[in-house]
């Protein structure tokens, strides 16, 4: 069983409902963090101290406020978590249900388990503990029904992604191909530009380039 768990959620009615659940799973030590880069600090200095945490569970969304800080999300917090301890379990807890968001913690940083915030939050994530602790990953149904239906996100290469980012930042194709010139990125003709946006286009089923990329944004691809 896990035996140090921390959580960084900024809204204390869900931390303190994590908690409890947590406190039923009979885990002996709970801490929490209501922002990001305090969690991180916390990471820090438990690893400094040889008393390591081996659960993070997180949100992605933390609000503004006056407060000074370097990290703004569950995402920045997680891809500072794989550069200082690698194999930390991380478990995202969120609403955020775009199914680009979820593949990239999936394919890029490598979480363990995604439960959706809602009515079986409590018993998901009781789930979540026990698969990880046998070694395998745990998303909730919502979660498992998106990826499985997102096989057309799969055929989208980093390149693909690169285009679709520079294109939604207002470059046309002939400046995103001298943008792959100078930075020496294969496949960087115009004529190989535009082929792939027309192919783009064909897969999501968008009308127009504007189109592809409102789709493209509304999935969190980019």
């Amino acid at each position: 069983m896990f035996k140090k768990i921390l959580i960084a959620e900024d809204q204390q009615s869900i931390s303190r409902g994590l908690q409890s659940t947590l406190t039923e799973l009979d885990i002996p030590y709970i801490e929490t963090a209501d922002y990001c880069d305090n969690a991180l600090l916390k990471l820090k200095s438990s690893l400094l101290k040889n008393v390591p945490f081996d659960l993070l569970i997180t949100d992605l969304s933390f609000r503004e406020d006056h407060k000074l800080r370097k990290l703004y999300s569950g995402e920045d917090l997680i891809r500072q978590v794989r550069k200082i301890q690698p194999n930390l379990d991380i478990i995202v807890f969120s609403i955020e249900n775009r199914v680009g968001v979820i593949k990239k913690l999936i394919d890029e940083y490598g979480i363990n388990g995604y439960i959706s915030k809602g009515r079986r939050e409590a018993e998901d994530m009781g789930k979540a503990i026990q698969s990880i602790l046998q070694g395998t990953s745990y998303y909730s149904e919502d979660i498992v029904a998106l990826l499985r239906n997102s096989s057309n996100i799969s055929e989208v290469s980093t390149s693909d992604k690169l285009i679709l980012g520079l294109l939604a930042k207002g470059l046309n194709q002939k400046q995103i191909s001298e943008h792959f010139k100078a930075n020496n990125i294969p496949s960087g003709s115009k004529r190989s530009i535009e082929y792939r946006l027309q192919d783009l286009k064909i897969l999501f089923e968008a009308d127009t380039l504007p189109h592809l990329i409102s789709i493209v944004k509304d999935i969190g691809l980019i």
